[in-house]
């Protein structure tokens, strides 16, 4: 890997004389960018697991886009309230201590915050507790790819007297940290076992969750509900990140790819689902309900898609999400379509799907807009309050930053996904989640089988069956 130290150093050091935060109170955040030759970010990413104790990772393949980042310059984690808008005020005060040598166009698309937010403030899990209910942070140090470009940034807090010797101290222990991979590390071929069983009880216990759903239904409580399961596993060794990413993007092109480590745990996954993409000030949101298992040819593929997409109980699972958008975005948008509705394939599921796309009417309105939006019907249930109180009164575990939002945001862009197909790593205990949508007419035992299938993108990673 060859990175540019010589000129970094110098560039940013002269910047810094160059600067004189005057009329900015206290510390001022100095924002650096430096373009690189192309860089293998996942190659990166375990020698920062192994060294730091704060990691983000977000790769999204068909848009050749990549993030990889590490350590806190400065960070907002709020326990107790997990409402994206608490976000906005930190983020907008922080944005006004920052000076960057970057131009204007660069700046704004380049991510400033990382991090996400979990389902729900209302669990305090042992399982979840490195993590807070908004964890989101300034990287000191980000990679960052878009295209044919690559960034090194670099933020770092300074203060009038400008702390440099502290500042290339934390560059020279980046720069060994990335520089010195392992060759041996390198060539290891990791075989994992993986240990678990599903108990009839636990089947038995599912069957009575979804049964009591359907009683609501009928009663008229709610139309929709999103009941999860989580798989506890034992897994030996721990595996090497860059192995996972790598299968996570080669199995699930048209997923986000992601991964969050916070002090001893990690959280990563390969999402189909994005919750609101904003660029150029137009909003996208993905409609992603019902879904079906693949055909083992083409044909039957296609005939289980065709069928999909007639099946009653999935086009009205559907629509509660197509719905559901429309109204909780209305008063922040305009100009919104909703496109044609079509299947979304992936390598071992496949979805309804329906791309929305509007005009947002002002930027600080954003935070508003994802509070109102999330939890969506796809992760959540309709009504969405009184699906979200029977979720947390009735599901037995912490769901966390799963089914949460996991995404970066920059002066003026912002992407967050939903964090499903997803599990969490703590030492060598591996939770693995999953989840799905129950209507009138749901079946528990197919319901059951369709949580299965959404555990292999995580699952099929260490199986090679």
């Amino acid at each position: 890997m060859i990175l540019p130290i010589t000129d970094l150093k110098k560039g940013l050091l002269s910047f810094l004389r160059q600067q004189r935060p005057r009329g900015k109170e206290g510390n001022v955040l100095v924002h650096y960018g430096l373009k690189i030759e192309e860089t293998n970010f996942v190659a990166l990413i375990d020698p920062l697991i192994t060294n730091q104790n704060k990691v983000f990772y977000f790769n999204r393949p068909e848009e050749s886009l990549a993030i990889l980042a590490c350590e806190e310059a400065y960070s907002v984690r709020i326990n107790g309230n997990n409402k994206f808008s608490i976000l906005g005020d930190r983020i907008a005060t922080i944005s006004k201590k920052l000076i960057s040598n970057l131009n204007n166009e660069s700046f704004t698309e380049i991510p400033l915050f990382l991090g996400g937010t979990k389902f729900s403030s209302e669990k305090n899990s042992e399982e979840w507790k490195n993590f807070a209910d908004n964890d989101w942070f300034i990287p000191e140090f980000l990679l960052y790819k878009r295209g044919k470009d690559q960034w090194l940034i670099i933020n770092y807090f300074i203060d009038n007297d400008h702390s440099v010797v502290s500042l290339e101290h934390k560059i020279d222990c980046f720069l060994q940290t990335i520089c010195k991979l392992s060759d041996e590390e390198d060539s290891l071929s990791r075989t994992i076992s993986l240990q678990y069983s599903i108990s009839q009880e636990e089947k038995v216990e599912w069957n009575k969750l979804v049964s009591d759903a359907l009683s609501k239904i009928a009663e008229g409580l709610f139309r929709k509900i999103v009941i999860s399961r989580r798989l506890l596993v034992d897994i030996e060794p721990s595996p090497l990140f860059q192995d996972v990413m790598i299968k996570l993007q080669e199995n699930y092109k048209n997923c986000t790819v992601f991964l969050y480590k916070s002090d001893n745990s990690i959280f990563f996954g390969a999402t189909p689902e994005q919750l609101l993409k904003f660029r150029n000030n137009e909003i996208e949101f993905d409609a992603l309900a019902g879904s079906a298992k693949r055909g083992i040819i083409d044909e039957d593929d296609n005939i289980i898609a065709c069928n999909l997409l007639k099946d009653n109980k999935n086009i009205e699972e559907h629509n509660y999400v197509i719905e559901f958008i429309k109204e909780a975005s209305s008063k922040y948008v305009n100009n919104l379509r909703q496109f044609d509705t079509g299947i979304k394939k992936f390598s071992n599921i496949q979805h309804i799907y329906t791309p929305i796309k509007a005009e947002l009417n002002s930027y600080e309105q954003i935070y508003k807009l994802v509070d109102e939006i999330f939890p969506t019907p796809a992760i959540c249930g309709s009504p969405k309050d009184i699906s979200f109180n029977f979720i947390n009164e009735y599901e037995r575990f912490d769901r966390g930053l799963f089914s949460g939002i996991i995404g970066y945001i920059s002066p003026e862009e912002m992407d967050l996904v939903v964090a499903i197909r997803s599990a969490l790593l703590i030492d060598n205990k591996l939770y693995i989640y999953s989840g799905c949508g129950i209507v009138k007419g749901s079946d528990p035992a197919s319901e059951f089988e369709e949580t299965e299938i959404k555990m292999k993108p995580i699952l099929s990673i260490f199986n090679e069956d």
